[in-house]
């Protein structure tokens, strides 16, 4: 089925396109060396919301980690509660056991739109797309990680749709945790759970112990916490809750956006992160294993990751039924020629 293009489609490319405020990521390029398996990468954002396809073992979450760190932070930047630091090195990602050979010999070129560059005979007035290289030399370690351009990010892991009855730390405090102090956005989430997932919540808010967050919610005269909840509900108070608590232009990095919900759910979760990328400049990249989530976002938002002769390739602006034919490892056309 051909995508077509909603107001809201046209909008959020025309602001991505225009916008040097928020230090959008447009291109990553990875110019020399190979990182666990992905030996080719040029791939450039168009869109503030990118999903990546592929088969397992073809680079996907590779892709990720190299979004994750493109960017450093300042020390009162936004991090999640379980993280040190508010920003991410190849070290979170890319982790060796003895027996294993680091990367070594990476060269990663990434552009990023930015209002404050140093003036440059391509940028002559200082506004535009900038590019920032990070290498690791033979024996060596990754360079100038505090000379990265300063942002939030965050990457979300498929860790956020285990349930709170199985996390070890919600049910050693299940009795310890109390209200917190409200954020502000409280209302705003709930009413973007309840659009996904068409339920209409009359409060949320999250408990609170140490380090520790536990959402509840009113659903008419029901009250239950998320030790309750499905793992996809979990996962989008998780998701919505933490673009509006980074604050304007950040970098969300979801590993299987579709995790928990059914289809009907995935296509309505789509709609209204289109809505929340355009109030708050939010750019994400995720990757999938769903059609939908593919049928939902325009050409140029959609990439595709396979090995062709041993050799990584990309490819853009893919339709999902060769995209999901090619998962599913039965034929199909790209194109269709009618006469």
């Amino acid at each position: 089925m051909k995508y077509r293009e909603s107001q809201r489609d046209k909008q959020l490319r025309k602001r991505f396109a225009n916008d040097h405020a928020h230090l959008l990521l447009r291109q990553i390029v990875l110019t020399e060396g190979t990182l666990r398996g992905l030996d080719a990468l040029n791939i450039a954002f168009q869109y503030p919301i990118t999903a990546i396809a592929g088969k397992n073992g073809a680079g996907k979450s590779t892709i990720l980690a190299l979004a994750c760190c493109a960017y450093h932070n300042s020390k009162t930047g936004f991090k999640l509660p379980k993280r040190k630091n508010t920003y991410y090195t190849f070290s979170d990602f890319f982790i060796q056991h003895t027996e294993e050979v680091p990367p070594e010999g990476i060269e990663i070129e990434y552009y990023i739109a930015h209002n404050n560059w140093k003036k440059t005979p391509k940028i002559p007035d200082g506004i535009g797309v900038g590019m920032q290289r990070r290498r690791k030399n033979k024996g060596g370690k990754w360079n100038d990680y505090a000379d990265r351009v300063r942002k939030n990010v965050v990457f979300l892991g498929i860790e956020r749709i285990v349930p709170h009855s199985e996390r070890s730390q919600s049910r050693s405090y299940s009795r310890a945790f109390s209200d917190g102090v409200p954020k502000g956005w409280e209302d705003k989430v709930k009413d973007a759970v309840g659009f996904v997932l068409g339920r209409t919540y009359s409060n949320f808010r999250y408990l609170e112990y140490s380090k520790y967050s536990l959402p509840i919610v009113q659903v008419g005269n029901a009250v239950y916490s998320g030790f309750n909840m499905g793992a996809g509900e979990n996962a989008l108070f998780e998701i919505f809750s933490t673009i509006y608590a980074c604050g304007a232009g950040s970098l969300l990095v979801l590993d299987e956006i579709e995790l928990g919900l059914h289809a009907e759910a995935q296509r309505r979760f789509i709609e209204r992160l289109k809505d929340v990328c355009y109030d708050t400049h939010t750019q994400v990249i995720c990757t999938t294993h769903s059609r939908e989530i593919f049928d939902c976002l325009p050409y140029d938002a959609r990439f595709f990751v396979e090995k062709v002769n041993g050799k990584s390739k990309i490819t853009e602006g893919i339709s999902s039924d060769f995209a999901f034919s090619k998962l599913a490892a039965t034929p199909s056309a790209e194109v269709e020629l009618l006469r």
